[in-house]
Formats: C-alpha cells, structure tokens, sequence
C-alpha cells in the first residue's frame, strides 16, 4: 500500500485542478474503507521518507556552493574514514539497501566539525609575495 500512497501523493503534487484532487481523496478513502490500519501505517512510512528526503535536500542546498571547491574524497577520507561514494549517498539521499541513505545525528556533527575545521585551515593560509 506504501506505494500507492506514494504514487497518489505524487499525483496530489501534480494536480492541476480540483477534479483531479478529489479522484485522488476518492482513491484515499477506499484504501481507508479497504485496511484502516494498514493505511495509517503506510501514511507513517510514507511521512517518515519525505522527512528524509526533504533533510536530504535541506543539506545538498546547504552545500551546493561549497561541493565544487571541495574535495569529498578529503572530507570522507579524514573525517569520517570512509569512501567519498559513502558522502555523496548521504549527501544525495541516495537508495541504499532499499531505503534513502542519511547522516545519523553524530555523522551531521562529524560534518559540521568537518567544514568547521576545512574553514580554519583556508583561513590561515598566508600567502607571501
């Protein structure tokens, strides 16, 4: 049922016009009518990976200027011992093992320190003529 959900969602998304909406909340109202329980469920599922996408999005849009000039190899590497494709899921909220790859709380801070510490090391570079 998620992926219906899932689909109808979309739909909702994209519908132009109120007879479009209203199909759609009559197909949600037989899925209710067929597994309330069910439903809700995959309701929650389907909030769950749009919190995840949106944070996924929220922290590619933060970076997008600052990937370019950057070295995800560097940053994955020394930061988090790991492999810049390992960054880049996560960066991207990419499908890992069937569900979108994300940083745990303590990854998001590694991050943070990561920049943090990239930033000190640019500033204090000194250039002499």
């Amino acid at each position: 049922m998620l992926h219906e959900i899932n689909k109808l969602k979309e739909d909702f998304c994209h519908a132009k016009t109120d007879k479009e909406r209203a199909a759609i909340d009559a197909h949600m109202q037989k899925l209710i009518a067929k597994d309330a329980d069910k439903f809700a469920q995959s309701m929650i599922e389907s909030a769950k990976e749009t919190v995840v996408k949106v944070t996924a999005l929220s922290i590619r849009q933060k970076m997008k200027d600052v990937l370019p000039a950057t070295s995800v190899a560097y940053i994955a590497k020394n930061y988090f011992k790991k492999t810049d494709s390992w960054l880049f899921q996560r960066i991207n909220g990419n499908i890992v093992n069937g569900k979108p790859a994300t940083f745990t709380d303590e990854e998001l801070e590694t991050l943070r320190f990561a920049f943090a510490d990239l930033s000190k090391i640019f500033g204090s570079l000194s250039i002499s003529l």
